[in-house]
């Protein structure tokens, strides 16, 4: 399953994302929401950070995956907002087909499993300040 590029990294919010913009630069990345985002926050929520971001780092190089497990209609709504990528629950053929032409029509990937556990960074910016955050990342990377 290598459907998904080397940098995955898991936000909490725009201290997250504003920090792994800051800490990646122009390299290339995905911003992954949180665990069943669409389901606590849901995908405009998302999709508006996201916007922010964009707006601040210009420059930056990411891709976005909604966590859409227990809420299809997430995916709906991803899916028509113009994310880049949705996680949906393992569903019968037929319907898992139907949105990931959907999706395909949209320009974006539907997915029903998450990347390996050890192929996304946890960013932890629900629980550690700015300056902590980008000093992880950084040695995450190997930059430090």
């Amino acid at each position: 399953m290598n459907r998904f590029p080397d940098h995955i990294i898991r936000i909490h919010g725009i201290t997250g994302a504003r920090s792994a913009c800051r800490v990646m630069g122009a390299r290339p990345f995905v911003l992954l929401s949180p665990e069943k985002a669409a389901l606590s926050h849901g995908a405009q929520w998302f999709a508006d950070l996201i916007k922010l971001i964009s707006e601040e780092f210009p420059d930056s190089t990411f891709t976005t995956i909604l966590d859409c497990r227990g809420r299809v209609s997430g995916a709906l709504t991803a899916i028509e907002i113009g994310l880049d990528g949705v996680i949906v629950d393992p569903l019968p053929d037929d319907p898992v087909d139907r949105l990931q032409d959907m999706g395909r029509q949209a320009r974006c990937t539907v997915v029903t499993e998450l990347p390996p556990q050890n192929a996304i960074y946890e960013m932890r910016d629900d629980l550690l300040p700015d300056g902590e955050l980008d000093r992880r990342l950084q040695e995450y990377l190997g930059d430090a």
